[in-house]
C-alpha cells in the first residue's frame, strides 16, 4: 500500500513526464514554453524515483508483440482478418508498409520507458544520497539501467537487422538517448554500438541490483543476467550466453511441475495470476505485451499453426495447457504465464534454461545440455511418461530448438527473434509461406522484411535514415 500511495502522490509528475515525451515527438513547442514551477513536478527523494519505476502500467506493460504476427506460430484464416488491426494484417502478410501512417506503439512505448529511465538516472545524479541510502540508490539505478536495456532490446528486434559480427559495425542501429532533455535529437547508432550500449547497461545493473526483489515487476540481478544472456545468444556469443545464463539461474532453478495442483487445467487461465506472484516461481521478471486480437490469450481470434500444434507428444501436458481446440480442430492459445488475458513478455526460468541448453550444445557440452533439457521436459510430461532423450550430439541442437518453440510459443516475440537469428545458419534457415485471400506470400531468410520500417513521423522529426524494406 505504501508503494501504491507513493505512486499516486507523484501522478502529476508522471503526467508531466509523459507529456514532455509526447511533445518532444510532436514538436509541440508552445506547450514546452509554458512556465512551470519545477519544484512541483521534480522528484524530491529516492522514494519518488522508485515510484516512477514502480509505475507498472508503463514499465511492465505494452511490450512489443507485432513481430509474433509475422511468424510461423500463427494462423489467421481469411474470415477473421477483418477482426484484427490493419498493422496486424500488414505484419501477418509481411507488407512493405506496416503502419501506413497509423499508430506505432511498438516503437513509441519502449522509447517512453527509456525516457522514464533517463529521467530517473539524471535525477539520481542531482539527489545527494547519504551513505545509509546507498543501497536504495544503487537498487534504483540498477532498475533504471535494466529497463532501458530491455526497451532497447525489444526495439532492436523489430527495427534493426539481426546482429551479424561481419556487418554489425555498418548496419543501422537505434537512437541511443542518454539524456532526459526532450529537445535533444539523436542520430542512429550502428547495430554494434546498440548492442554494446545494452551490454554495458546490464553489466552495471547486475552489479547494483539485489539477487531478488520484493516484487517480480522490479528487475533483479537475476533478471539483468537473464536479459544479458539473451543478448549474447542473439549475437551468437554462445560461450558468454552459457556462462551468464548459468549465473542468472543459479543452482537448482525452480521449474514449475505441470502435473502439480498449482496448474488448473479446467480454469480459463491455467497458470497462476500475478496477484499470486510466488505461485509460479519460474518468473524472473514480470511483464506483458500489447493487446493484439490475433495473439492475446483465451480471447484471441487467431490460431496456433497446425504443424506447431501437432508437434506436441500426446503425453506432453503443454498441448492441453497451452491450447484449447475448437470444433473445427483449430487450437487457440490459452497458456500465458501472466495467468491473465495478456501475453507474458517478461523473463522466466524456462526460457533462460533453454538459452543455456542451446549455448552448451553449441560449445560442445552436449551432456550438460541434455541434462538441462531432460530436467525441463520431465516437468512438462504426464508423470511417469517421459523417456530421457537418446538424441545424438548432431541432433541435439535441433531437438533443443524444437522444444524452445514448443515451450515458448506465444511468449513475447521470441519466435520472431529466433527466426531472425537462426536464419543466419543455413542448417536452420526457413522460408515462411502464407496464402491470404488466395494470394501467396513468402518471407525468405535474411531479407529486409525481417526489419520493420521506422514510423514516418520519426523520420520527419528526427531526420534519421529509414530502414530499407
Amino acid at each position: 500500500m505504501k508503494n501504491r500511495n507513493r505512486i499516486f502522490s507523484i501522478l502529476p509528475f508522471l503526467f508531466v513526464l509523459m507529456m514532455l515525451y509526447i511533445s518532444s515527438c510532436q514538436l509541440q513547442d508552445d506547450w514546452l514554453n509554458v512556465k512551470r514551477d519545477k519544484s512541483d513536478i521534480s522528484p524530491k527523494s529516492l522514494d519518488d524515483l522508485q515510484a516512477v519505476l514502480d509505475n507498472s502500467n508503463t514499465m511492465n506493460r505494452g511490450y512489443p508483440m507485432l513481430g509474433m504476427t509475422g511468424t510461423d506460430n500463427l494462423y489467421l484464416p481469411d474470415n477473421i482478418l477483418g477482426s484484427v488491426s490493419q498493422r496486424e494484417r500488414n505484419a501477418y502478410s509481411w507488407a512493405k508498409d506496416i503502419y501506413q501512417g497509423g499508430p506505432t506503439p511498438d516503437f513509441n512505448q519502449p522509447y517512453i520507458v527509456s525516457e522514464y529511465c533517463n529521467i530517473v538516472l539524471d535525477a539520481l545524479v542531482n539527489l545527494a544520497a547519504s551513505q545509509s541510502q546507498k543501497t536504495q540508490a544503487d537498487n534504483i539505478k540498477g532498475q533504471a539501467l535494466f529497463h532501458r536495456a530491455m526497451s532497447l532490446y525489444n526495439l532492436s528486434q523489430l527495427f534493426c537487422k539481426p546482429y551479424q559480427p561481419a556487418t554489425a559495425a555498418q548496419d543501422l542501429g537505434l537512437q541511443l538517448k542518454t539524456s532526459s532533455d526532450p529537445n535533444e535529437k539523436t542520430k542512429r547508432s550502428s547495430v554494434k554500438e546498440t548492442y554494446a550500449f545494452m551490454i554495458a547497461d546490464l553489466k552495471q545493473a547486475a552489479a547494483l541490483l539485489p539477487q531478488k526483489q520484493q516484487f517480480t515487476t522490479r528487475p533483479s540481478r537475476a533478471a539483468a543476467l537473464a536479459l544479458l544472456s539473451k543478448i549474447y545468444l542473439s549475437m551468437q556469443d554462445y560461450k558468454n550466453a552459457a556462462e551468464v545464463s548459468a549465473l542468472s539461474l543459479g543452482e537448482n532453478p525452480p521449474i514449475l511441475d505441470f502435473n502439480s495442483t498449482t496448474i488448473k487445467p479446467a480454469a480459463t487461465f491455467v497458470f497462476p495470476a500475478y496477484s499470486n506472484q510466488h505461485a509460479n516461481q519460474e518468473i524472473i521478471f514480470y511483464a506483458y505485451g500489447q493487446t493484439l486480437a490475433s495473439l492475446w490469450p483465451v480471447n484471441t481470434v487467431g490460431f496456433a499453426d497446425t504443424a506447431l500444434f501437432k508437434s506436441y507428444h500426446k503425453d506432453d501436458l503443454r498441448k492441453s495447457l497451452f491450447f484449447k481446440v475448437n470444433s473445427s480442430g483449430l487450437a487457440k492459445f490459452t497458456g500465458s504465464y501472466t495467468g491473465a488475458n495478456y501475453n507474458f513478455s517478461g523473463l522466466s526460468v524456462n526460457e533462460i534454461l533453454l538459452v543455456q541448453a542451446e549455448s552448451l550444445a553449441r560449445t560442445g557440452q552436449s551432456q550438460k545440455a541434455k541434462d538441462l533439457l531432460d530436467g525441463l521436459l520431465l516437468k512438462r510430461y504426464k508423470t511417469g511418461s517421459y523417456q530421457k532423450m537418446q538424441t545424438g550430439d548432431q541432433q541435439l541442437l535441433t531437438a533443443i530448438l524444437a522444444e524452445r518453440r514448443k515451450e515458448l510459443p506465444f511468449t513475447g516475440q521470441l519466435r520472431w527473434e529466433d527466426l531472425r537469428r537462426l536464419n543466419q545458419d543455413p542448417a536452420f534457415a526457413k522460408t515462411l509461406v502464407r496464402t491470404v485471400k488466395g494470394e501467396k506470400f513468402e518471407l525468405l531468410p535474411n531479407v529486409n522484411k525481417y526489419v520493420f520500417p521506422l514510423p514516418d513521423q520519426e523520420i520527419q522529426l528526427s531526420n534519421v535514415q529509414q530502414n530499407n524494406r
